[in-house]
């Protein structure tokens, strides 16, 4: 069970004046107001370490294909690289 935290956001004096100024035009606290605008922002914060995660993962992996790759195809005699990749492979 998670447990309620409470923050204190201090604008300065003319943005809290347009805060509340649109919060009241829409019929809205100025407090839901602000813990929407903080949701959204970590909610693209979250989403932005995901693709950030994401992109590493597909980096390390390509990293690791290219030293196979380096590896199979290493060596005195020409490399058959049929059996590595299918793509590329001419028609029969």
């Amino acid at each position: 069970m998670s447990i309620p935290q409470r923050f204190t956001i201090e604008p300065d004096s003319d943005l809290a004046a347009r805060l509340t100024a649109g919060a009241t035009e829409r019929g809205l606290s100025h407090e839901i107001v602000i813990a929407d605008c903080v949701a959204q922002h970590l909610e693209i914060a979250l989403r932005h370490r995901v693709l950030v995660e994401r992109m590493e993962a597909v980096d390390a992996n390509l990293a690791t294909l290219a030293q196979f790759v380096g590896e199979a195809t290493q060596g005195g005699g020409a490399a058959d690289l049929e059996w590595i990749c299918r793509y590329g492979r001419k028609p029969k």
